[in-house]
């Protein structure tokens, strides 16, 4: 949690320079659109499957989705909707995989990996959310070692007559290295907010609005586990 990163502690940018200077020389043109909180925003940056996304605490590569039927831990199979992504933990200590947020526009301040997949589109029905894991020659941990490139599966439990959608787009976020707040000093990974991080004494609990980082499509195919 509070391992320090490897590289530079870089947040991602905040176009508060550009507002300003829109403020100063479009004092009427804001008034008549009705101020520049009704501007669309811009749409976060695309990429592809494989690129190598740079989330401060994790270097993280999505590399497919696919409709596979697998073994359960009876014996028998199910079927699931899996996103398979390699992860490497750029801090100095072990992190926790973490869980997926459920659907909303806040989430927790503090989570593992998975705490970064804000969005897939379309959503997955699943009862119980996705069953994040590492897998390693098949055998699943909840741990991402410093310095290692580990495969992470996301994985959504379809029920066997469901349709599985033709492809899937995850909005990521990303984090930052700051401390907890104004009254806990200790450095701690964070989600990467839009705007800036509260620091006022009890705000350490409180969810935060994330920014998208990065979004990829990736095309669902059929595959046997």
């Amino acid at each position: 949690m509070t391992s320090s990163p490897r590289g530079a502690r870089r947040r991602r940018a905040v176009l508060v320079p550009v507002a300003c200077a829109v403020g100063v020389v479009g004092l009427g043109v804001t008034a008549f659109t009705g101020g520049l909180r009704d501007a669309p925003q811009d749409p976060p940056p695309t990429v592809a499957p494989g690129d190598i996304i740079d989330q401060g605490q994790f270097r993280t590569q999505f590399i497919k989705a696919v409709d596979t039927n697998e073994k359960d831990d009876f014996g028998g199979t199910r079927r699931a909707l899996e996103l398979v992504v390699k992860v490497t933990n750029m801090g100095d200590e072990t992190a926790g995989v973490g869980v997926v947020p459920k659907p909303g526009t806040q989430v927790s301040r503090v989570s593992g990996f998975a705490g970064s997949i804000l969005r897939v589109t379309p959503p997955i029905p699943s009862t119980y959310g996705p069953d994040v894991s590492v897998v390693s020659y098949g055998i699943k941990s909840q741990q991402l070692q410093p310095g290692i490139t580990t495969t992470v599966v996301i994985s959504y439990r379809l029920e066997p007559s469901a349709r599985a959608p033709e492809k899937v787009t995850v909005d990521l976020g990303g984090f930052v290295h700051e401390k907890i707040s104004d009254r806990d000093q200790r450095m701690y990974w964070q989600i990467a907010p839009e705007g800036e991080l509260p620091t006022d004494a009890g705000s350490e609990m409180k969810p935060i609005t994330p920014a998208v980082q990065a979004r990829v499509t990736l095309p669902v195919r059929q595959e046997s586990g």
